[in-house]
């Protein structure tokens, strides 16, 4: 039945199926999107794929006219359920198996080697190491059409060892030598000063200015700078610190992420978190056509269009905001976050760009910090430390992969954390697509409509809007204006 739906698809070209599933050519050992350009192939030559690993793995080599290793989310909800998976991905794409071994991956996520191994298989067609090779080589080859660093450093910032193995691995994956891929791809020319250029594909309609006014007003000062054109920030990582700057490019339906590290190999890293942050793989396709239908949630979409939803660049941080932002103002939880960052003074490099002169705080930083007069009540500093510890011990976890449902049994548990900061963390700092904080103010003031509705009448309407309740309350959001923290 699948099969027959997936060639349907393929048939018809079928753009909302980009990323559900793969097809290869036996006939030529290309794989390729379903929505490829090329001429239609004879169902007895085609192959289907879960997954972009699958195919790599059957020696199957992307097509280079609808490059289905550059611009298609080769995850993109294909793994239903397994949340394991997903968080091992995401440590993979981080780069944990630059150091660390599979069995510290196993044991990381909380299952033994085995059964990662097998979860692996079952959800992506191949094996953790092997999806962490062609990952490395996949961002390899992004950043071999898009950037203009030089091949010795794509190969380190991709996590390979050596020029060799990295030679090795993509000619493998590919076909092809990373040189002749970029000389075919009439990639940048190779420049020097320390900075990586990327290009983030986006599907449109994309409104980059709607999410920039939404972060223009909760700026931290000093570690993030917003204008009309662009989105700045400060960052540290495990191996690196640094600064990016998001632009948008409309000529090519993408984003331009700049980044400065004193250590390459976070680029990865910063890529996939700059991806989450904007929204930019989800499939809004069924999104857009449940709350179209929705005569006051169509009210704040633009054309038709739900607005993406902005996600934390760091989740401590935006737990540490939302804690602050408890029934007060944007602009109040935003002057309070800029004093936390002040008071910690993690300064950065005196050469950063105007604006970025500190670091936040990271989680071990925050514990040892005296948050005495800044203007907080010792209620709310008691809360933010007894978060700070739950993160520290590992009792509240801050990974998107996890069910929401474990996330607030966890986090509700912490005395001073309350049910709209549970809803407003879990959809804004770990981007979970369908939580609903039914007693933010801007929710209930756009669904007001003569008597005040109950939370409880909130919650029924809100049944309607499953499983993409985080996408309605941003509707809400946009009719009103509201003043959510």
């Amino acid at each position: 039945m699948m099969q027959h739906e997936y060639s349907q698809a393929r048939i018809a070209k079928d753009r909302n199926y980009d990323g559900r599933f793969f097809f290869g050519v036996k006939t030529t050992g290309i794989f390729c999107r379903p929505s490829c350009p090329s001429p239609v192939a004879k169902e007895e030559n085609v192959r289907y794929f879960k997954t972009l690993f699958e195919a790599l793995k059957e020696g199957f080599r992307p097509c280079y006219r609808c490059r289905p290793d550059l611009e298609t989310d080769y995850t993109n909800g294909n793994i239903r359920g397994a949340f394991l998976v997903k968080e091992a991905l995401e440590k993979i794409y981080g780069g944990f198996l630059y150091d660390h071994s599979i069995g510290e991956l196993a044991e990381e996520v909380g299952v033994s080697d085995r059964h990662l191994r097998q979860l692996f298989q079952d959800n992506l067609g191949a094996q953790p190491g092997a999806v962490a090779r062609y990952h490395k080589a996949l961002f390899a080859k992004k950043l071999l059409v898009y950037s203009d660093q030089s091949v010795t450093d794509i190969a380190y910032a991709s996590g390979f060892g050596s020029i060799r193995q990295f030679n090795e691995v993509f000619k493998k994956a590919f076909g092809k030598t990373p040189t002749q891929v970029r000389r075919e791809e009439g990639a940048p020319e190779e420049k020097t000063g320390g900075r990586t250029l990327l290009k983030l594909p986006c599907r449109q309609p994309f409104d980059f200015k709607q999410t920039l006014s939404f972060l223009a007003p909760r700026a931290i000062a000093g570690v993030e700078v917003v204008t009309s054109e662009s989105y700045s920030r400060t960052f540290r990582t495990g191996t690196a610190r640094g600064y990016f700057t998001v632009t948008e490019d409309p000529g090519t339906s993408s984003i331009e992420l700049h980044i400065r590290c004193d250590d390459i190999r976070c680029c990865m890293e910063i890529h996939n978190r700059v991806r989450r942050m904007f929204d930019l793989d989800t499939d809004f396709s069924r999104i857009n056509h449940l709350l179209a239908a929705d005569t006051i949630l169509s009210r704040g979409m633009k054309n038709g269009h739900v607005p993406r939803l902005p996600v934390a660049f760091e989740p401590f941080e935006f737990v540490v905001r939302a804690i602050l932002g408890q029934q007060i103002t944007v602009k109040a939880a935003t002057t309070l976050a800029g004093r936390i960052a002040d008071k910690a003074d993690r300064r950065t490099d005196p050469d950063y760009p105007e604006g970025l002169n500190r670091y936040f705080p990271d989680v071990e930083e925050l514990s040892h910090l005296d948050l005495s007069g800044i203007g907080l009540t010792q209620t709310r500093q008691a809360t933010l430390q007894t978060a700070v510890r739950a993160v520290l011990d590992g009792t509240v976890k801050l990974t998107p992969n996890q069910p929401f449902d474990a996330f607030h049994r966890d986090f509700s548990a912490l005395k001073g954390i309350g049910d709209w900061t549970v809803h407003y963390v879990a959809m804004r700092g770990l981007g979970m697509k369908d939580c609903f904080p039914a007693t933010d103010l801007g929710v209930i003031k756009a669904l007001t409509q003569g008597n005040k509705p109950s939370t409880k009448t909130i919650l029924a309407m809100a049944e309607a809007w499953r499983p993409y309740r985080s996408y309605a309350t941003l509707c809400l959001w946009h009719i009103d204006k509201g003043e959510e923290a």
